[in-house]
């Protein structure tokens, strides 16, 4: 679905498009795990931007790996179109979302973060700095068993992040409830 999808952008005409791996870790709570970028307020859920070189397994397994986890094999989730309309600059964005379950983990702090928490995914939302990243995560939670797309544009009010779905979320594979 994501090359396709990707391949439907080229053929638009957004060669710029990049795209975004979001691996949401659940361990045996059913806790997510946040993290908080290093010398920022910014609290997310890790992710990768694609290489030219790693595959999209490789991409995962290094988000998983970075953390000292070892997870079982990634969920497709879903496919969204991040559109950001910040300072007068536009761009846009592939964001695809994975679930994974914990197998093992000697949990680790890697360069570039300052802190990880395992929290219930509502106080998980709550501490999230950005609300698409909140968007995605309610919807790809309350639907397990189901892939999703839609848009969204991010843009910033004052100094606040802010989000518009702008295209609503709609199934792409799985059963709908």
């Amino acid at each position: 679905l994501s090359l396709v999808f990707a391949h439907t952008l080229a053929a638009q005409g957004d060669e710029g498009v990049s795209i975004f791996h979001r691996l949401l870790i659940l361990n045996s709570e059913n806790e997510l795990l946040v993290v908080k970028i290093k010398d920022s307020d910014f609290w997310v859920t890790p992710g990768v931007y694609q290489t030219k070189v790693q595959t999209i397994k490789a991409s995962l397994d290094s988000i998983s790996a970075t953390y000292g986890i070892k997870t079982e094999a990634p969920v497709l989730n879903g496919m969204f179109l991040l559109k950001r309309d910040l300072n007068g600059k536009t761009s846009a964005s592939l964001r695809n979302t994975y679930t994974a379950k914990v197998e093992s983990a000697d949990l680790t702090i890697p360069e570039g973060i300052e802190e990880v928490r395992w929290l219930p995914v509502g106080e998980a939302m709550a501490l999230i700095s950005f609300p698409h990243i909140n968007a995605i995560i309610a919807q790809v939670m309350s639907h397990p068993g189901q892939v999703w797309g839609g848009t969204l544009l991010q843009y910033k009010v004052g100094e606040k992040m802010e989000t518009k779905i702008s295209e609503a979320f709609y199934l792409l594979s799985g059963k709908s409830d």
